[in-house]
């Protein structure tokens, strides 16, 4: 009977791959336990406010709705990724201006706002497409009409609510559609 020897570089890719589960089995339960409030958040609806440093406050749409000055619009916006067609769609949301505005933040020195996922994506607006732009970026929670559906959908570009949901912060100056803020749990405005 002859035995087959295991040639080196066999022997080194098996120890990469053995490295790698144990590392995925160490890190998955530590990202997924530092990621707990975000997903928290996403299952109950809420967005959590955060002003340089300070905690101001966690709301369900119906409470950001009845804060003093804020209300549902429309606007359009182009409907546009890598593997559809730009498309003008309608959405139904709340200008991020008006709602931080309610919530007493202070805009003179505000620097960036940092848009937090469930995921853990992050993306980052400057205060100036927030404060100083009239009409550009809107927490969205309907298109065309629809509620947003929840999660991430490869099919995203053929749903009728699209995905990402329930909210979406767009800013209506871009291009395309890569800058959103699918699955919005937190906001943090820095200075």
């Amino acid at each position: 009977m002859t035995t087959k020897k295991i040639k080196k570089p066999t022997i080194i890719a098996l120890i990469i791959i053995a490295i790698l589960l144990v590392a995925f089995a160490i890190f998955l339960p530590l990202y997924l336990k530092a990621n707990q409030g975000q997903r928290e958040l996403y299952e109950e609806e809420k967005i959590k406010f955060v002003a340089y440093g300070e905690h101001i406050g966690t709301y369900t749409l119906s409470e950001l709705l009845a804060l003093d000055g804020v209300k549902e619009e429309t606007f359009k916006d182009i409907y546009d990724t890598s593997t559809s067609e730009a498309v003008e769609k309608t959405y139904t949301g709340i200008e991020l201006k008006t709602v931080l505005k309610a919530l007493e933040v202070d805009a003179t020195i505000a620097r960036d706002i940092i848009l937090k996922a469930k995921d853990g994506a992050n993306k980052i607006y400057s205060a100036e497409d927030v404060f100083l732009k009239s009409k550009n970026v809107f927490i969205a929670y309907k298109v065309n009409g629809v509620d947003f559906n929840k999660g991430i959908k490869a099919n995203a570009p053929t749903l009728e609510g699209e995905d990402g949901g329930p909210f979406v912060v767009i800013r209506v100056a871009d291009t395309f559609s890569q800058h959103r803020c699918k699955l919005l749990t937190e906001i943090e405005i820095t200075n």
